[in-house]
């Protein structure tokens, strides 16, 4: 009689892993035999998304074959959809489903990311609401697009309620009316304090000052380990200065972007200091738009990149980037070029990648942006690698 092979489940397992983005391979995987069916369940079901009112209606019939399919769902997905608009001319979010699909929430034991876009907070039922509560424990990611909401301190009970977070999300976010004291609440989450964020992106649709304000609430808990942000709020740059101090050496990544620009008095004030932020690895300068800049320090662009650049105090610093926006080549004049070279040419950045992200207006101007920027930054290229890149 010939021999049966008996191939290890860790094997096996490691196997069906592999096929993880892999839809009707672990389809076929989870019907060839009751062994392989567990890991390539927990695959299939890892990430659920909901999207109206027939997504849910399907899930809780499945659930009702397979309960134990609910303890495969890590990451669960509420994401509406527009339908018309309102008699004011705003998209009108269909997001009431969102109140039927509150009902699975206790049976998701496993969600440790949640998302939620174009929800309306306010609109849902206070039983939804109370119901996020019990996915609120266990989620330690957390995305938030074009989610509205009442009143400002609406926004901060709902991330309040989030005390293990480690990643935030922070997309579009609205809400209605500010409130006069928004964190000061008495209903407000006593534990929040234990939240010890590592990534954060804050979007400029939304109000960053907001968040930021209630991170340095318990600035002695942050561990931030990744920043993104896009601030647009000229009157409120010590903000930005205060989180990253608050982060301190575990700052590794930092990526800024101001659309508006940066105040003189935030310059001259040194609100954006990185003096602080001693294990920082990579940092990025976004939407850097020669064309819609001012000049007001030493007729250059940008002195707030060059003052950050000059502040660096990381010995750890891998990579700098630069995004810039440009018509011509002679816009590339205007900026700093003779300190920007010299505080990249420092001894303790020896060996470090610098990359320059050209988006140009004219076609054709590839060569002469990538020769202006080599000579330019001469004294660099002897310590380090020079990338240009023209979008």
């Amino acid at each position: 009689m010939p021999s049966t092979i008996h191939i290890p489940p860790e094997l096996c397992d490691q196997t069906i892993d592999y096929l993880w983005d892999d839809l009707e391979s672990l389809r076929a995987c989870s019907l060839t035999c009751k062994d392989w069916l567990p890991s390539s369940r927990y695959h299939l079901f890892r990430n659920l998304r909901l999207r109206n009112a027939d997504d849910v209606a399907r899930f809780r019939a499945l659930l009702t074959s397979s309960p134990s399919i609910a303890h495969c769902v890590r990451k669960l997905s509420l994401s509406a959809d527009y339908d018309g608009i309102t008699p004011d001319g705003a998209a009108r979010e269909d997001d009431t489903w969102v109140n039927g699909a509150a009902e699975l929430f206790p049976l998701l034991d496993g969600v440790t990311t949640l998302a939620l876009a174009r929800v309306r907070w306010h609109a849902l039922n206070a039983e939804t609401r109370a119901a996020f509560a019990g996915v609120s424990k266990s989620v330690r990611q957390l995305f938030l697009f074009e989610v509205s909401f009442d009143a400002s301190r609406d926004v901060i009970a709902f991330l309040s309620a989030f005390p293990f977070l480690n990643d935030l999300y922070f997309q579009a976010v609205s809400w209605k009316h500010d409130s006069p004291s928004p964190f000061d609440e008495p209903d407000a989450p006593t534990d929040a304090g234990r939240m010890q964020l590592s990534y954060l992106f804050l979007d400029p649709k939304s109000s960053p000052t907001l968040v930021t304000e209630w991170l340095l609430k318990h600035p002695e808990e942050q561990r931030l380990q990744t920043i993104q942000l896009c601030w647009r709020e000229l009157e409120n740059t010590q903000a930005v200065g205060n989180l990253l101090q608050a982060s301190g050496s575990s700052l590794e990544t930092l990526q800024v972007e101001f659309p508006a620009g940066v105040s003189e008095d935030a310059v001259m004030q040194n609100h954006l200091s990185l003096a602080h932020n001693t294990g920082l690895r990579a940092l990025h300068f976004g939407g850097l738009d020669v064309r819609a800049s001012q000049a007001f320090v030493s007729n250059r662009l940008f002195p707030w990149v060059t003052v950050m650049l000059s502040q660096v105090r990381s010995r750890h610093l891998q990579e700098v980037s630069f995004a810039l926006e440009i018509a011509s080549v002679q816009d590339l004049l205007a900026l700093d070029w003779a300190r920007i070279d010299a505080d990249l040419s420092r001894p303790e950045f020896h060996g470090l990648l610098v990359v320059f992200y050209v988006s140009c207006d004219q076609d054709g101007m590839e060569k002469e942006v990538r020769r202006e920027i080599s000579e330019r930054l001469s004294g660099f290229q002897t310590r380090g690698t020079l990338c240009i890149s023209c979008i």
